[in-house]
């Protein structure tokens, strides 16, 4: 600023002054927003650093809340990062770094109860009654365990967490070469101990029922191939309805999932479809969360439009950006993971919400972390190792991270692909 204009400012604030009224002042900046991303015990990273808009990278340490393990940090611009280490077994690293608007960087934390409940200690056996020559029968229980009941009517449901689980019981009619579902049996709150055999299950009492048949259309198929499937989601658990049945062309198709009578207030049902890479390159699927059981249509995205790769630098680390164009579709997110040997992981995600707070979109750039305390420069990718690279998109309007809450009429959108630089 010139002297003339010192001069003249000085000169109006003298004349405000002289005039009985004060110079206005600019108000106050706005305090900073705290930022608490917590893990359940166990699940925590053992390195953690956050970004302040374009700041310098920080270190957070570990505060123990609860069963919860916490990181914390403040943010005064509307947009930063969060980095994370994590090992998994004895030598692979996986280096994650988010960057988001400080609300979103908590989806980077994990208090999940299908993640973080107690570790699996039991075992549940069982009989099942009704069943025909021409029939099957399953049961699933927790989130990830499902067996076929044997020839002898038996059954053996392992590595279930303790405390009370929601099974769930279906059974299968093979007609004209086709297995039809056409009994469900769903029983609550099953809490024994280790080994009990459980009362048997009898698809002929008044504790099954049978299912609810409606059609589901997918809008964008195209020529592929798509598997459909349900699940459904409780308080406790997410049991399978209906295995994702192997792909058909078929644009309308029928799917089978619980009458609603048969829900309480909180749970949901999900219907799935995906469709595999093997024709465009990208992999997609979509997801709706739903109570009614009634015509449906699920609509799957274009196939993935690559990224463009560049090179930020080669040394003392290999830092590569990745810029994705916008896909209407997948409004929420972008991610691309890069894979070096069998042990070196880095993977890199935006939100929408900080891509349109930029000038550049989604540019996912690995960061310089080297000034970072705690930082091992051998969690970074380096130059002259064959290198693969993984990405996808999200869109629809289930929240992100892990503990993302859905409700009814939620949906979500996937696409992803793989190559090598």
């Amino acid at each position: 600023m010139s002297t003339r204009s010192w001069v003249l400012l000085l000169i109006a604030a003298v004349s405000a002054c002289s005039d009985g009224t004060l110079p206005s002042t600019p108000p106050p900046p706005p305090p900073p927003t705290p930022v608490a991303v917590a893990y359940c015990d166990g699940l925590e990273p053992m390195w953690v650093a956050f970004q302040d808009g374009d700041g310098a990278w920080t270190q957070a340490l570990p505060t123990p809340s609860g069963s919860n393990t916490t990181f914390r940090s403040e943010f005064s611009a509307g947009r930063g990062a969060i980095a994370t280490l994590s090992r998994v077994g004895d030598n692979m690293t996986v280096l994650s770094v988010l960057y988001g608007t400080p609300a979103e960087l908590l989806t980077a934390g994990d208090t999940n109860p299908r993640d973080c409940g107690p570790a699996p200690a039991k075992t549940l056996l069982g009989t099942v009654a009704q069943l025909d020559t021409n029939e099957t029968a399953f049961v699933s229980a927790s989130f990830n365990s499902r067996v076929r009941v044997s020839v002898d009517r038996t059954f053996e449901l392992k590595g279930l967490a303790s405390g009370p689980r929601d099974l769930l019981a279906t059974r299968t009619t093979r007609t004209d070469g086709s297995d039809v579902i056409t009994r469900l049996l769903l029983r609550r709150g099953v809490d024994v101990p280790d080994s009990t055999t459980l009362p048997v299950l009898d698809f002929a009492s008044a504790e099954a029922f049978a299912p609810a048949v409606a059609n589901v259309s997918l809008d964008g198929l195209g020529a592929e191939s798509a598997a459909s499937g349900t699940r459904l989601l409780t308080e406790r658990d997410e049991l399978t309805v209906s295995l994702m049945i192997g792909p058909t062309t078929a644009v309308t198709r029928p799917y089978v999932a619980l009458p609603e009578s048969q829900l309480l207030a909180g749970d949901l049902q999900i219907l799935s479809a995906s469709v595999s890479a093997a024709t465009t390159g990208s992999a997609r699927s979509a997801t709706l969360y739903f109570r009614t059981p009634t015509g449906r249509t699920l609509t799957l995205g274009a196939p993935l439009i690559p990224p463009v790769f560049s090179t930020v630098a080669s040394a003392p680390a290999l830092r590569l950006r990745a810029h994705f164009v916008p896909q209407s579709e997948y409004d929420r997110s972008a991610v691309v993971v890069y894979q070096q040997g069998t042990t070196t992981f880095v993977a890199i995600s935006m939100t929408a919400a900080y891509a349109a707070l930029t000038e550049t979109g989604y540019d996912l750039v690995v960061p310089d972390l080297a000034g970072a305390v705690g930082f091992d420069s051998a969690w970074s990718l380096h130059p002259g190792a064959t290198l693969l690279w993984s990405a996808g998109r999200i869109g629809g309007t289930l929240g992100l991270g892990r503990d993302a809450v859905p409700s009814d009429g939620t949906v979500q959108r996937t696409v992803s692909a793989a190559g090598a630089l």
